[in-house]
């Protein structure tokens, strides 16, 4: 039997002849467990951002791009895509070519980004699931067609695919072409008609246009250049072990990037936020956590002639002082205990309920995701410095009461 986690549970829920120390351990309890919850509420609630930003840009994004370490382009036939497409790690993958370009429609005109893609790419960026209208693919009734975003769509005020019409006119500069020579005959210029209209984010609901890369191809004049591969993998989690290997293999003439590695300052900007909240956090459990070191102290005073009793018995002072410690254990890990079970019930409401909202947001409802490595540290961070404010006090203290108990022995 540990006899001292006896006497200090016996008197955490023992009635005390001070009602202050009942007040004071409730509050160092309370503390503790508003800052779990605290954390927990929070890191989850980043988490669901972060996964709400991911999904928003992970669709035009792929899990591994490849793209040419100088210059804009590369030739096809520097990566060995079958080689990559038998790899059991990856689902599929897609030349890309990606140019500004002049579209109109009519009067109106305005400057965009044509991505010419494969049919599978629309597969891969899961396309069905962000069309605002029309269909994703990049083959109409009469030939090619375009997928806008929305707020391209919109502001050229152009209709979708009727079979007659091609009401969409993309022009792009001719690659060796000097405007101020050839003035006109500088640009080529392609007419087709508008198959659909995604929406994703503001970004690429205003900019993007899909294309069918073959006709990019002509548009562009890249004949068997690209400007990138995307490939799309079986699971997300091994991205950066299949870029390492492809970096490997391919060389130094080549750049393998991940999604992450892709926009590396907006991850690492969530990431950041994240860090220093849950700094913040813990900062304030630390101030919060000498609510322990007062409830202690007057457990310490109220109980003097019990520990004089114990040292009569032959307890030593170790055997005190791990009692008193054993009392605060017991608080910091109640408090604790309580606080993960209330931040884990609010998440829990929030994702079902979803009691605050996003208003104009691309959700309604404040996105919440749990994850059990957040749970874990904020029970290791939280119990640490709950036990550091226990126990870094408990010497002093107890050397002071049990000498003045020693004397009164």
């Amino acid at each position: 039997m540990n006899l001292p986690l006896l006497f200090a549970r016996r008197y955490l829920l023992a009635k005390r002849s001070q009602n202050a120390i009942n007040i004071i351990t409730a509050i160092s309890i309370g503390v503790i467990a508003v800052v779990a919850a605290a954390m927990v509420v929070v890191l989850s609630t980043l988490n669901g951002i972060a996964e709400l930003v991911d999904s928003i840009y992970s669709p035009f994004d792929q899990d591994i791009t490849i793209t040419a370490a100088e210059g804009k382009t590369f030739e096809r036939d520097a990566v060995d895509l079958p080689a990559i497409l038998a790899d059991p790690a990856v689902m599929d993958a897609s030349w890309v070519i990606e140019e500004n370009v002049l579209m109109r429609a009519g009067d109106q005109q305005m400057v965009g980004r044509l991505k010419g893609v494969e049919p599978q790419y629309l597969m891969m960026s899961r396309m069905d699931q962000h069309m605002f209208s029309g269909k994703p693919s990049l083959q109409g009734v009469a030939g090619p067609v375009a997928i806008l975003g929305i707020g391209l769509k919109t502001e050229l005020g152009v209709a979708l695919d009727d079979g007659i019409f091609q009401p969409l006119d993309i022009s792009a500069p001719i690659r060796g072409r000097k405007l101020s020579r050839y003035q006109r005959g500088a640009f080529e210029t392609v007419s087709m008609a508008v198959g659909g209209a995604y929406t994703m984010n503001m970004e690429f609901d205003s900019k993007y246009a899909l294309v069918d890369l073959e006709l990019a191809a002509e548009l562009l004049q890249y004949d068997s250049a690209v400007s990138a591969l995307e490939v799309k993998l079986v699971d997300d989690k091994r991205m950066d072990d299949f870029a390492e290997a492809l970096r490997t293999k391919l060389g130094k003439d080549l750049v393998v990037r991940t999604r992450y590695q892709k926009n590396a300052l907006m991850y690492s900007t969530n990431a950041s936020e994240k860090f220093f909240t849950f700094a913040v956090l813990a900062f304030i459990g630390l101030i919060g956590a000498f609510n322990i070191i007062a409830s202690l102290t007057m457990m310490m005073i109220e109980k003097r002639r019990d520990m004089g009793t114990l040292m009569a018995m032959g307890a030593t002072p170790s055997t005190v002082r791990r009692i008193f410690f054993g009392e605060g254990m017991l608080i910091v890990f109640l408090g604790t205990v309580i606080g993960l079970l209330l931040g884990l019930g609010i998440c829990w409401a929030q994702q079902t309920f979803g009691f605050v909202q996003l208003v104009g947001s691309v959700v309604e409802a404040y996105p919440v995701k749990v994850l059990g490595a957040d749970l874990a540290v904020i029970f290791a961070v939280v119990t640490g410095i709950g036990l550091l404010a226990s126990w870094v006090p408990l010497g002093s203290l107890s050397r002071r009461f049990l000498q003045a108990t020693s004397a009164n022995v």
